[in-house]
């Protein structure tokens, strides 16, 4: 089959699924599908192709999305799964849950991310549970997080802190809510109704 025939065909695929997809190479958007300019509200890819990922990240999340783009570069372990903000047109916020892989091709690192876009009862903020009113907004976060089934590992590393930190808001969070540990966590989840089924 010839090679320039599945590249027509691969990107045709791509361009038409439901997820965002976005590659990146040195920090610029080398390629954007239709779906993820949806997302940021344009029209159309073509208003975003060579735009740096600093002007799309919502500059509270920015520091975070490099510290991981450094790590994976270095070949230090990075989070392949976690939430993020993104500037949309005329500034809007963008929730997205993100599915991050890299590849080197001829020497050159490129950066692949999938993403779904939140709903706003799917943040954080949305989570009502009995005892998270009392929770500080690190524990209510750590909370989401185990929710969404990542280990302390992840989340220290998504969050830039480190595991201890990170144990010490699960405690505390834990005992706030009366709970035991993860499967309490679940089970009260499951009560409330917050778990897919």
């Amino acid at each position: 089959m010839n090679p320039r025939r599945i590249d027509r065909q691969l990107r045709t695929v791509i361009d038409h699924v439901p997820d965002g997809v976005l590659i990146e190479s040195h920090e610029r958007i080398a390629y954007i599908n239709p779906a993820y300019a949806h997302f940021l509200g344009y029209p159309s890819t073509s208003e975003l192709e060579g735009v740096t990922i600093r002007e799309i990240a919502d500059p509270d999340d920015f520091e975070r999305l490099c510290w991981f783009g450094r790590c994976r570069s270095q070949g230090k372990p990075a989070p392949t799964r976690y939430t993020f903000r993104a500037r949309g047109r005329a500034g809007r916020l963008v929730a997205f849950d993100a599915s991050i892989s890299m590849a080197r091709v001829e020497g050159e690192m490129l950066i692949t991310t999938i993403v779904r876009e939140l709903q706003a009862a799917e943040h954080p903020a949305g989570l009502i549970l009995p005892g998270t009113k009392q929770l500080s907004p690190r524990e209510l976060e750590v909370v989401h997080y185990l929710l969404e089934g990542k280990r302390s590992k992840e989340i220290a590393m998504i969050l830039d802190v480190s595991e201890k930190t990170i144990g010490t808001h699960r405690a505390r969070a834990f005992q706030k809510m009366a709970l035991r540990g993860v499967g309490d966590l679940f089970r009260v989840a499951a009560e409330q109704g917050l778990l897919g089924s």
